[in-house]
């Protein structure tokens, strides 16, 4: 049953376009890793048994679910930062004409090899009003395909943003390699 309620709250996920967005990496005034930290490294496998190899520069997920288009690799639009032991995934993405970041945290338990994959998303309205609370939304942005909630954390928001647990868990995955 479970499983059944997890599969369901994925779907709807994905079948959303709308997505919580932010004007700069996060978080801000943390320095960019120049290289993918050593201990994400290796080979994991998500629930669906799909892959996901992490190498020092770049990473590669072949999931059914999650179209990524090749490898991604860190750059001035895709940046790893640590904070606070966790690691945050941004990646820019162009609204409109102007540049945005979705951002991703990974929670690392390394030494049962285990990885979750979390992000913000709006349908979550507990979680959604929970961030307005810490930091107000700055405005909304509409496309034809989507609608983008834009917030602008600072630094001293994130301690309370990650102990709120305000990023739901989008993927979990197990090391093999």
């Amino acid at each position: 049953m479970k499983r059944y309620l997890y599969l369901c709250f994925l779907s709807v996920l994905l079948v959303s376009c709308d997505q919580v967005i932010f004007p700069e990496p996060q978080p801000p005034r943390t320095d960019n890793c120049i290289e993918i930290p050593h201990e994400l490294l290796g080979i994991w496998l998500d629930q669906n048994n799909d892959t996901l190899h992490v190498f020092k520069d770049h990473f590669n997920y072949n999931s059914e679910e999650f179209r990524i288009a090749g490898s991604e690799y860190l750059s001035d639009s895709a940046v790893m930062k640590i904070y606070k032991g966790k690691y945050f995934y941004s990646r820019r993405i162009m609204i409109n004409g102007e540049h945005f970041w979705l951002t991703y945290i990974l929670y690392a338990n390394i030494h049962d090899g285990e990885m979750g994959l979390y992000a913000m998303y709006p349908d979550n309205v507990v979680n959604l009003a929970r961030l307005q609370e810490i930091t107000s939304k700055v405005r909304d942005i509409e496309t034809e395909e989507a609608e983008y909630y834009l917030f602008a954390p600072k630094r001293k928001h994130y301690k309370k943003i990650i102990s709120d647990t305000i990023f739901s868990e989008m993927i979990s995955f197990r090391k093999i390699n």
